[in-house]
């Protein structure tokens, strides 16, 4: 797998119940690496207001004060494991 992501995430500010995608396209590898986000340093779990696309970019629908986080993209085949720079999601309003 290539070391670096063809896009990494950015952080962002995001209103209260606004919807919001972070970007991410993993390197290319054979076989082609899955992706999967850390929400915190931890194992993101999808819910209806936070899913990951197929093509692996994380989706917030409603955002929420509690999804105020770091949020990394990894991606990761049987060769090698790569993470992006952590991107911070600021949700903001009231």
């Amino acid at each position: 797998m290539k070391k670096l992501f063809e896009e990494s995430p950015a952080s962002t500010r995001v209103e209260l119940n606004q919807q919001m995608e972070l970007r991410c396209v993993p390197p290319a590898g054979v076989p082609p690496p899955r992706v999967y986000w850390l929400q915190g340093g931890q194992p993101l779990q999808p819910d209806t207001s936070i899913l990951v696309s197929t093509e692996g970019h994380l989706l917030i629908g409603q955002a929420r004060s509690q999804d105020t986080n770091n949020y990394t993209c990894v991606a990761e085949n049987i060769a090698a494991k790569r993470m992006a720079a952590p991107a911070e999601i600021i949700v903001y309003g009231e």
